[in-house]
């Protein structure tokens, strides 16, 4: 079995690259459309697997041409699929528009997503995982669910609060890393705008959440970088900069070498430079996932 554990979605993604978002009313012509192998857990997989970690993924996909598709996409990069289940709904899609900018809007449709089921992973997984992840595409008491049992198995419990849905104290209290992007934070902190990547101004607005101490957070900017917090301590990673192609799956990019680091027994901070790096590499290419890195590449981007 494997060392590392994705629960959760996986879509079709169907992406439509424009010059800018269209207007109220406005019909645009596009540039090109294309479709990729996509969701928030299947992209974290993808990165794992591709950084050389052993990862299983567990998910569901519908009964249809595109299941199959994706099937065969998660096969080919070598993650096992045995807790992957083919159920009687539409495959999971998501409609993206990525514009000039590289900025993008995503619709997303759950479809055989809304079925993922945390009975699906076995116990013998959960003996040999030594990291469990999962963002909030399906289900969060499905999340909620399993991270207990594999919070009492003794893995590591990562959390992406992405798409956010707030979660319950029995959800935080089973998570070992909590990661989130500006926007997620803004909401899971009940703030009026949005996050400043001040240190001293985001500590006081941790300091008014009062987290249990034992939860390591993680809020990610964008091209600013990002601020983790570890044990009462703070500190800022400013962002790697690139050419920015497709920002679309960066955050999943950025959970997936977070994990795989961690796993290997690094420092949150040392992880979180990891990760910033694998996450910079990703928007340079189209795709979700699809622009997830290999190790080969995050180890030279290192060295640059």
């Amino acid at each position: 079995m494997s060392e590392a554990l994705v629960f959760g979605s996986v879509n079709i993604d169907q992406v439509v690259y424009l010059p800018r978002p269209p207007k109220v009313g406005e019909t645009l012509e596009g540039e090109s459309v294309e479709t990729f192998l996509g969701g928030k857990a299947a992209n974290q997989a993808v990165a794992l697997a591709r950084l050389g970690t052993s990862v299983s993924f567990v998910g569901n996909v519908g009964q249809d041409s595109f299941g199959e598709e994706l099937v065969s996409s998660l096969s080919n990069e070598d993650i096992d699929i045995s807790m992957l289940g083919s159920v009687n709904e539409k495959t999971g899609t998501a409609f993206i528009y990525v514009f000039d900018n590289s900025e993008n809007q995503i619709i997303y449709i759950p479809g055989a997503n809304k079925l993922t089921n945390h009975n699906q992973v076995t116990s013998e997984s959960l003996e040999t995982a030594n990291v469990v992840v999962s963002p909030m595409e399906v289900n969060p008491d499905q999340v909620e669910k399993l991270f207990v049992k594999s919070k009492n198995r003794g893995c590591l419990n990562i959390l992406n609060l992405a798409p956010f849905k707030k979660p319950s104290d029995q959800l935080l209290s089973n998570t070992d890393v909590l990661v989130l992007n500006e926007t997620e934070f803004s909401l899971f902190a009940d703030l009026d705008g949005p996050v400043s990547s001040d240190v001293d101004k985001l500590k006081n607005e941790l300091k008014n959440l009062n987290l249990d101490n034992r939860l390591s957070l993680i809020v990610t900017l964008g091209d600013q970088g990002l601020i983790y917090f570890q044990n009462n301590h703070m500190d800022f990673i400013e962002a790697k900069k690139v050419n920015a192609v497709d920002t679309v799956g960066s955050g999943d990019c950025f959970v997936g070498a977070l994990s795989h680091s961690l796993l290997n027994g690094k420092s949150l901070r040392d992880s979180c430079e990891f990760a910033n790096r694998a996450a910079a590499i990703s928007v340079t290419k189209k795709g979700a996932a699809t622009s997830m890195p290999k190790i080969e590449e995050v180890i030279t981007f290192f060295q640059e």
